[in-house]
């Protein structure tokens, strides 16, 4: 098998995905892939720049000429650290957001805890 088919079935196997599945992923037809690998035959320019658009982190060196790592370097690969750091953002605008709701309605419990108990003492 050739080394492109072969780091083509590792990167499904590195993202958890049947290669069936990474076929529909860059938007090829069913067997596209799957036919190539078991015919050991070639793949057309087109889909293997679909799994480089789709699959960025990992090297085009590594992917065609089995060259170097497989993954690229973190500068490289820094579009993904800004996107950890937004969603890691997110989520903490989330959590303060959660926060102040809690907040607010414990204060609102203590009120009506202390408009229950002056209630009671009318009675």
């Amino acid at each position: 098998m050739n080394n492109i088919l072969k780091n083509i079935k590792q990167i499904a196997v590195n993202e958890h995905v049947t290669i069936s599945k990474l076929e529909q992923i860059i938007g090829a037809s069913k067997g596209v892939l799957s036919r190539a690998i078991a015919n050991n035959t070639d793949i057309q320019c087109k889909w293997v720049t679909k799994i480089v658009e789709n699959y960025p982190y990992y090297s085009c060196d590594w992917l065609i000429k089995s060259e170097g790592e497989m993954i690229k370097p973190v500068h490289e690969n820094l579009f993904i650290k800004e996107n950890i750091e937004e969603i890691i953002i997110n989520y903490k605008d989330l959590a303060e957001s959660r926060k102040e709701t809690i907040d607010s309605m414990k204060k609102e419990i203590m009120y009506l805890e202390e408009k229950i108990e002056n209630l009671k003492k009318v009675k």
